[in-house]
């Protein structure tokens, strides 16, 4: 199976460009969207930071970050400053780990005013000794929720994997490229 991963690689990238859907692949999808999504053409939604302790990373701001600026290049979300969501988490004293139930998520964006809250929980990142003489491999997998703070409705969930050779941030890019695709082929920003 190791030896498959260039393909993987090549799959990824036709997939993510939009070259390609993963159903045109023949591929499984790996999310599910709730109807009441497409009521909206626009969610505003709040990034939470990650959840999921990964050594090397701080707290995984770069994928904090990052989260945002892939959920607006979908074309269906707004987001919220990550300075307001900070500065919420900081007055309602909740740590960076502590966001990690949907009530809390639900409850944090009622405070800021969004419509939607993104949850990002990493589940996974490790070296596969497949690649021993590349010692910054890594792959990631992990798991987007985005939640609808009036109704606590699921609204969009997806798993995500990726890999990269430059490090845990970016095989984390590329899961959370990954799991947003359900969102993106669907009529948002290819």
């Amino acid at each position: 199976m190791k030896r498959y991963l260039p393909l993987a690689l090549v799959t990824a990238v036709l997939l993510s460009t939009g070259c390609f859907s993963a159903a045109q692949l023949g591929m499984p999808s790996n999310y599910a969207k709730s109807p009441v999504f497409e009521t909206k053409a626009l969610w505003r939604t709040a990034v939470l930071p990650p959840t999921g302790a990964i050594p090397g990373l701080s707290q995984g701001q770069g994928i904090y970050d990052y989260a945002g600026m892939a959920l607006l290049r979908t074309g269906r979300f707004t987001v919220v400053d990550r300075s307001a969501v900070d500065q919420i988490l900081r007055e309602q004293e909740f740590s960076y780990s502590g966001v990690v139930d949907q009530a809390t998520a639900v409850q944090l964006g009622r405070l800021l005013g969004a419509e939607a809250v993104m949850m990002v929980s990493i589940t996974s990142v490790f070296h596969d000794e497949f690649w021993s003489d590349t010692p910054e491999q890594r792959d990631a997998e992990l798991h987007v929720k985005i939640i609808s703070v009036e109704t606590s409705e699921i609204l969009y969930t997806a798993v995500g994997q990726g890999s990269d050779f430059d490090g845990a941030e970016g095989a984390l890019r590329s899961a959370l490229e990954m799991a947003l695709m359900g969102i993106r082929n669907q009529g948002g920003i290819q």
